[in-house]
């Protein structure tokens, strides 16, 4: 794998705006820098980030947590969500998946930037690098309770969850597994909690982020 590369993907989302359901696409322009000699693990972390956008973003719900819908829609569905920490406009969605990438790289390839464009989003793209503005409005608190106030949102996290939920045996990490090689869904994702420790790394794009 080259040193600098370029990658375009694309995903689908059903956006939730004012409580009303939309389709969108997203179009992902992303320019990678792998950090590791290795071939091997660089073939294995660009297939996690194909999977990311492929199996993880896509075909989701895309949600502001405070959306009225969200709860009812959590409720009486089983589709999988992108939670987000303000209504779904592109940049907010630029923001996390440039956060969620890095996360799931783990420092082995670097995301330097990324461009997302949307189809209900005018034909505006939206650039986000680490010291991008739009970073900031992803600067929430008390995104959980007092019990687990020292976890990081999923944006910062290198699981699969791209929504956070609190369980009795901790927090819910997501749908798939990193672990295997054809990242089934897991139907009783809903079971899956873990608690872990607190991280102390910080990660590109995670800036002012309350610790």
């Amino acid at each position: 794998m080259s040193k600098n590369i370029s990658w375009e993907t694309d995903f689908k989302s059903i956006i939730v705006v004012d409580s009303e359901l939309f389709s969108n696409e997203y179009d992902v322009k992303i320019d990678i820098t792998p950090t590791t000699s290795s071939l091997k693990e660089q073939t294995d972390y660009f297939e996690r980030i194909k999977n990311l956008f492929d199996l993880v973003l896509g075909n989701t719900i895309t949600v502001w947590r405070e959306d009225p819908l969200f709860p009812i829609l959590q409720k009486n569905t089983n589709n999988r969500f992108i939670e987000l920490p303000r209504p779904p406009y592109d940049q907010i969605m630029a923001a996390v998946c440039f956060c969620k990438a890095n996360a799931v790289l783990d420092s082995s390839i670097i995301i330097n930037k990324l461009e997302l464009s949307s189809w209900q989003g005018d034909g505006i793209t939206y650039s986000v690098d680490k010291n991008s503005d739009e970073l900031l409005l992803l600067d929430t608190k008390d995104w959980f309770s007092e019990k687990y106030k020292n976890f990081y949102p999923w944006w910062l996290r290198a699981d699969t969850a791209t929504y956070d939920k609190e369980l009795d045996k901790g927090i819910y990490t997501g749908h798939f597994s990193w672990n295997t090689d054809t990242i089934p869904v897991d139907k009783k994702h809903d079971d899956h909690a873990k608690i872990f420790q607190l991280h102390t790394k910080v990660l590109d794009g995670g800036k002012d982020k309350d610790k």
